[in-house]
């Protein structure tokens, strides 16, 4: 089990890296992840930690130290908690934590699409690829300009959805179009289409825009109908997070479970 002290430690300055820089997980292929629960899940999902991390104060936790047992203590590494705490992005987490390199993605599964433009909150990108893992969608497509996949906060925020999920970054719109399934809907708050009026008790694909822009007029020229979800007059849109929730979830009840007659 090795210690490192020294803040000057080129593993600790990758740390900090990808803990402070947005740019670093496509700089350095390379990705941070923390706390028991995406650790837990990195590790389910066969990927191996480069290594892992904790500190003394770490190992004294059950669940910590039955990672570090799991995982072997020639690829653990202990801080001190000052300098943990210095490469970390959660506030009194637990202090653990993996290096790996950034995973690809595997092919496209079964199940509806989503296809996220421009959504830039890392809080939002992160939770709606949560609940596509939920919903069963076979992928999600971050095109450009979306808080990158593989950042802090967007992993935080999908609680281990990446190793269920295949997720592709900065894909080909053209590409993109060619393989997800069909009909493409987008939400649109004046749309005369409701979304319960639709059937998607079959796979389909969802896109979601921009927080305050919605979907590119050049994406929306591509859906097969804009659709609108009812809420109370009076009220502002719903948060693009909360959007795929309802729809995608919509698509849930009609395909698994059917009303008694």
């Amino acid at each position: 089990m090795k210690r490192i002290t020294s803040a000057e430690n080129p593993l600790i300055k990758t740390l900090r890296q990808l803990s402070t820089e947005p740019g670093a997980v496509r700089k350095l292929g390379q990705v941070w992840l923390e706390g028991i629960h995406l650790v837990e899940a990195a590790l389910a999902a066969g990927h191996v930690p480069e290594p892992l991390v904790t500190t003394d104060s770490g190992l004294l936790d059950p669940e910590i130290a039955a990672l570090v047992e799991r995982v072997g203590t020639a690829q653990t590494v202990v801080l001190h908690q000052a300098l943990f705490s210095w490469i970390s992005t959660v506030e009194n987490g637990p202090p653990i934590g993996v290096l790996m390199p950034r995973p690809k993605s595997a092919r496209p599964g079964p199940g509806s699409a989503l296809i996220l433009d421009r959504v830039q909150d890392a809080g939002n990108v992160g939770t709606m690829l949560r609940t596509a893992a939920a919903a069963g969608c076979g992928a999600a497509y971050l095109l450009r300009g979306c808080a990158g996949a593989w950042t802090p906060k967007v992993l935080r925020a999908a609680m281990g959805a990446h190793f269920v999920l295949p997720v592709f970054e900065d894909p080909p719109w053209e590409q993109v179009l060619n393989i997800v399934p069909r009909p493409i809907y987008a939400t649109h708050a004046q749309a005369d289409t409701t979304l319960y009026e639709l059937a998607l008790d079959k796979p389909v694909t969802w896109i979601f825009g921009n927080e305050g822009q919605g979907v590119s007029d050049d994406l929306i020229a591509k859906c097969s109908a804009l659709v609108r979800i009812p809420q109370a007059e009076g009220v502002e849109s719903l948060n693009v997070a909360a959007s795929a929730a309802v729809c995608l979830f919509e698509g849930v009840r009609q395909s698994q479970y059917v009303a008694p007659r």
